[in-house]
């Protein structure tokens, strides 16, 4: 069976269950160590994975007993869906070497697409700090649509944006930008036809 293959679960294969934030997570395994370490005279198996930038990061090895217990400071639907996991984990036929493959790859896949729409989110906020609504510096646009923006080049554009709003009698906003005091925003149609200029070159 494939409890045989499979004595544990990861802690991110958990937060994938039951759809929490895998930092979340840690933090409360953290915590409910030390009573489980205190009752059973042994701690959890701490191990590793490589993130989407192949950087080292902290992940729990969970039993059966351990999932369970964890599962106790779950809501009810999160905590059926780890029991459910277990069941379906215990009562699946042994996988051929090619359908383990498969399963691999699919939590990869999984893994890969979490990490995809997290990277999406924080180049959103990345922008967003260096803009005001409906409005974006050079710098903010480019981070948005992941576009990298030597100086030189920002300080062209932004030249040519500053043409663009005269001609079409609009004001740049003004906002502190740390690194260079005080820089412009400009709307979002103007600088899509400078960004366009730039992709057509």
């Amino acid at each position: 069976m494939l409890a045989d293959l499979k004595k544990t679960m990861s802690s991110l294969e958990i937060a994938q269950i039951t759809g929490k934030p895998h930092n979340d997570l840690l933090k409360s395994i953290r915590k409910m160590e030390v009573a489980w370490s205190k009752i059973t005279g042994g701690n959890f198996s701490l191990s590793e994975y490589k993130d989407s930038t192949g950087r080292k990061q902290p992940m729990y090895e969970l039993t059966k007993r351990e999932c369970l217990y964890i599962g106790t400071k779950f809501n009810d639907e999160e905590r059926a869906k780890l029991v459910l996991r277990w069941e379906e984990l215990e009562t699946q036929k042994q996988l051929s070497p090619a359908e383990q493959l498969l399963y691999n790859a699919q939590l990869l896949v999984a893994q890969e697409k979490r990490m995809n729409a997290i990277e999406s989110d924080v180049q959103e906020i990345k922008a967003q700090l260096t803009t005001r609504p409906q409005t974006f510096t050079i710098a903010g646009y480019a981070t948005l649509n992941g576009i990298k923006m030597p100086l030189k080049l920002a300080s062209n554009l932004g030249r040519k944006a500053s043409r663009l709003c005269k001609i079409e009698n609009i004001i740049p906003d003004e906002i502190p930008d740390p690194r260079f005091g005080i820089v412009k925003s400009y709307p979002i149609e103007i600088l899509e036809e400078v960004f366009n200029d730039i992709l057509v070159n």
